[in-house]
């Protein structure tokens, strides 16, 4: 049992070390192109509200529609590792969240074929936080999840800070 929760907390250590050089390097890129309070406003409101509200905060804020895109992507990134191996211990030494999700286990089986598919596709409206819960509880391909939940986060961002760019160059002129 020992060596059990020794690996338990080695393993949130990594996580929580993944996490931590997620908001360093989103640091770093933010603090190059602009000042402290919009780097700070910008990821936080990517990790609180996700990545899609602060690609439209981006513009707002002043950054380039490339440069928000990217600090939103990667802000909303930096929970990931964590929350990955939370919720494992959540079901680990939960009993009722474990049996529910099991339960949902066995509905899930005969649509495990499309689920990542729909996952992904559902990411930019429920939120990548859920949608990896949601393969992560399924027991999903963890790498399948994530490719496929931030291919259609990134998508997303992109679409709206060079869409919101373009709509405010409309009115600009």
């Amino acid at each position: 049992m020992r060596g059990l929760q020794h690996q338990e907390g080695k393993q949130l250590f990594y996580g929580m070390m993944g996490s931590v050089a997620l908001l360093g390097v989103t640091l770093a890129i933010g603090m190059r192109f602009s000042d402290s309070w919009r780097v700070f406003s910008l990821v936080g409101t990517s990790i609180i509200l996700g990545a899609q509200p602060a690609a439209v905060a981006s513009i707002a804020l002043g950054f380039h529609p490339f440069m928000g895109a990217v600090m939103s992507i990667l802000a909303n990134l930096i929970p990931v590792p964590v929350l990955m191996l939370a919720f494992q211990e959540i079901i680990e030494h939960w009993r009722w969240v474990r049996n529910r999700v099991k339960r949902i286990q066995r509905w899930s089986l005969k649509y495990e074929r499309y689920g990542v598919a729909l996952v992904s596709v559902l990411s930019p409206f429920i939120g990548s936080y859920v949608c990896i819960a949601i393969g992560d509880g399924l027991e999903w391909n963890p790498v399948t999840t994530l490719a496929a939940t931030f291919s259609t986060t990134i998508l997303s961002v992109f679409l709206i800070t060079y869409g919101e760019q373009w709509v405010i160059g409309l009115f600009a002129r």
